[in-house]
């Protein structure tokens, strides 16, 4: 029953799970996700699920390990680990929804705490926000994929800013051909360049001090653009489309 419009109370942990399952199943492009290590074989179904959909997922994990836990390439695009007691229990799906509480509520049938899961946008984005300045920050790294084999094409630009960020960092020049659309007149065009500059701040080196910042820069033949995702306004694109490709032989 709502509490508030998008707003949902859980007090039993068997809530807690259905409803941080049914968020995992419905995300589409991102994941942030903050739970105690040893319910991670709880989650793995829909954990694996969403890697197989190509979907971006942070993965926070603290306390015991579980006696058989997942590999972390089978469940998350990385994982940091953090000290307990440290990180809530938080969900987030496409920054769009999500649920958060105390991460007690998945080690103890029998704790008074509970849950509120929301569908709000406003609150999504400022929980991811938090998640990646605050609790991912404080974070170890202990995985992070390999490197996407290219070229690609990326409908979802948080994973092509991922895929971009491992690509620099291992010192391969990479480009990009990308529908986009002008964030002053909204007038649809492609840009295509050598991707020159990635800021984010999921993956060491962080290159942004704003956690929820992520763009690429490209640079075409009239100098160089920025690209956003959606609802981007600081950068001079929106993305729609992106291909991301290595620089050949010829520096092409």
């Amino acid at each position: 029953m709502m509490e508030q419009p998008g707003l949902e109370i859980h007090r039993t942990q068997s809530a807690v799970i259905d409803a941080i399952r049914a968020l995992l199943d419905s995300a589409e492009e991102s994941l942030t996700v903050a739970v105690p290590e040893s319910s991670l074989p709880t989650f793995a179904p829909q954990l694996e699920a969403a890697i197989e959909r190509d979907v971006l997922v942070l993965l926070l994990v603290h306390g015991d390990a579980a006696t058989q836990r997942p590999a972390d390439s089978d469940v998350a695009t990385a994982v940091r680990t953090v000290a307990s007691d440290v990180a809530p229990l938080l969900v987030t799906a496409d920054s769009q929804r999500g649920l958060t509480g105390h991460y007690r509520l998945l080690r103890d049938t029998r704790t008074e705490s509970w849950a509120t899961e929301f569908d709000d946008e406003n609150l999504a984005r400022d929980q991811f926000t938090m998640f990646l300045g605050s609790h991912w920050l404080m974070g170890t790294e202990r995985y992070v994929a390999d490197v996407c084999e290219f070229p690609r094409t990326f409908s979802a630009f948080q994973l092509a800013v991922f895929m971009a960020a491992l690509a620099l960092r291992a010192g391969t020049p990479i480009t990009a051909r990308a529908r986009v659309r002008s964030t002053t007149d909204r007038t649809a065009t492609t840009v295509s360049g050598p991707v020159v500059n990635v800021r984010q701040s999921i993956v060491y080196p962080a290159s942004s001090t704003n956690p929820a910042e992520r763009s690429l820069t490209v640079e075409t033949d009239n100098g160089p653009v920025t690209i956003g995702g959606t609802g981007a306004t600081k950068e001079e694109y929106e993305c729609r489309e992106i291909t991301l490709d290595r620089v050949d032989d010829d520096g092409r």
